[in-house]
Parts: structure tokens; sequence; C-alpha cells
């Protein structure tokens, strides 16, 4: 997988609720949409299945972890998302990201 998504990932599982489920609070959601969009603009690939692969291998529950495949499969294919509430993201991991 690429190492810019697993950063990206990472740094989701730090600053969202996951064990709620990295969707299920609608600020979580819009910094993951966030994420993933700038990602897909960097041109990072957003595999389905590695994505569910490596959120499974964290110990994910399986509803979780193919609602964030799911999303990253859709942004991955082009197409819309609604991010509820933007500038989730910190500069700090966007630069840390792009530096990669």
């Amino acid at each position: 997988m690429n190492p810019k998504l697993v950063k990206a990932l990472e740094h989701l599982c730090i600053v969202n609720n996951v064990s709620a489920g990295m969707l299920s609070h609608p600020l979580d959601e819009s910094r993951t949409k966030e994420m993933l969009k700038f990602l897909k603009g960097e041109g990072v690939p957003l595999n389905r299945d590695a994505i569910y692969d490596w959120a499974i291998g964290k110990g994910w529950e399986s509803k979780s972890a193919k609602e964030l495949a799911d999303l990253a499969g859709k942004i991955d294919e082009g197409k819309r998302v609604v991010i509820k509430y933007p500038g989730r993201l910190g500069d700090k991991i966007i630069s840390e990201i792009k530096a990669m």
C-alpha cells in the first residue's frame, strides 16, 4: 500500500473516534472525506481492497472497515462526496504527506 495512504490512515486513527467507526461522527466523517480527496488529488491510489485489508489488520470491525473502503473506492472512482464540515485537516499532516 502507498506510504502516503498508510500515513494518512494512521493519522485519521489518531484524530478520529475509530472505536465507534471512522465515519460515525460528522466531524470525523468530514475529516476522513477531506483526507481521501486530498490523497486522490496527490495521485495516491485509493484501492478499496487494500484499505479494507489494512483496517481489518488494525482490528477494525468488518462493517467499519467496509464503510471506509467503500468511501475510498467512491472517491477513487471520481464520484461526488459532500464534505459537511471542510477545513478539518491540519496543515502539519498535509505538509508531512506532501513531503513523502
